[in-house]
Parts: structure tokens; C-alpha cells; sequence
């Protein structure tokens, strides 16, 4: 049998490839967006964090860009300082897979998993990916952090639903 821990080894391999592979990256990154900006939650938000995009990931500046033309207060993580977790109204979280109802594979550094508890009751986290980075389960462990929302170049997952 193969450990959570091994299991998410493997799967971070098979998605950080998957996503090289992708050659539409731009072109999905813009339907991944429109999708994001259209939820009720990034419409009223005043502050948003979200990542500096890596190669593979959904390209962010242009989401920054239209979050800032709104009037919207943009942090990072890389921040310094850190921002306040307690005062962000939505974290935008990448990864490398993710499931419809919002179970999220990371980097595997655990930051976000250390940060999203440390949010305010309120915030709303969405996941970003490409949709070949959903998948049907993911190995969870008890330190995993489920997320709200998950938007791929697809479609919008609501963890509720």
C-alpha cells in the first residue's frame, strides 16, 4: 500500500508535467479569470490574496491588474511583511491538483495549509487550476486545508455542492 505521502509525490510529478504540457496556458489562465471575477465573493472583496504565478500555473498579472483597476487591495504571500490572514476577504490558492469538492494538492511545502486556518471566518479560498488538474480524490492527511471554491479554465466547483 502507498503512503498519502508517497501518493502525493506521485501525483505532484504526473500534474507539475501535465501542466508544462499545456501549450494553451494563456488562453485558459483568461477563462479561468472571467470565471473568478464573475463570483459574488471577488465582486465584494476589498482585499485579495493571490500568488505570483510559477511556469505551469494559472498566469495571475492580469487578474492583479483587473483587481486593482476595481479598486481592490492586492497582497502576495511573498509579502513583507506577511499579510494579516484576518483581514483578507478571498485567498486565491494555485496547485497542483485539486478535486470538485475542494480538496487541494499543493507544492507539498504546506504553507497555505499553515495559513488558511489563520483566516477570518468569512474569507472565501478558491482554488485555481487547469482542468486536467482535476481529479477524482486526492490522499488527504488531518493537516490539509479543503478550499471554498475551485475554478479551472472549465468550470466552477462550489465544496458545497
Amino acid at each position: 500500500m502507498v503512503s498519502p505521502i508517497d501518493a502525493k509525490r506521485l501525483l505532484r510529478a504526473e500534474m507539475r508535467a501535465l501542466r508544462r504540457a499545456l501549450d494553451d496556458r494563456e488562453q485558459r489562465s483568461e477563462r479561468i479569470w472571467r470565471s473568478v471575477q464573475a463570483l459574488p465573493a471577488v465582486i465584494d472583496a476589498s482585499q485579495i490574496m493571490v500568488f505570483d504565478s510559477v511556469p505551469g500555473e494559472p498566469i495571475t498579472p492580469p487578474f492583479v491588474d483587473w483587481c486593482r483597476t476595481k479598486g481592490k487591495r492586492v497582497v502576495f504571500p511573498e509579502d513583507d511583511p506577511a499579510p494579516d490572514p484576518t483581514t483578507l476577504d478571498v485567498v486565491i490558492v494555485p496547485g497542483t491538483a485539486f478535486t470538485a469538492g475542494g480538496d487541494r494538492l499543493g507544492q507539498g511545502g504546506g504553507w497555505y495549509d499553515r495559513f488558511l486556518p489563520r483566516t477570518g471566518h468569512a474569507c472565501v479560498t478558491i482554488g485555481v487550476g487547469f482542468a486536467p488538474q482535476l481529479v477524482d480524490d486526492l490522499p488527504n492527511e488531518p493537516h490539509d486545508v479543503p478550499l471554498d471554491i475551485v475554478v479551472t479554465d472549465q468550470r466552477v466547483y462550489f465544496a458545497a455542492d
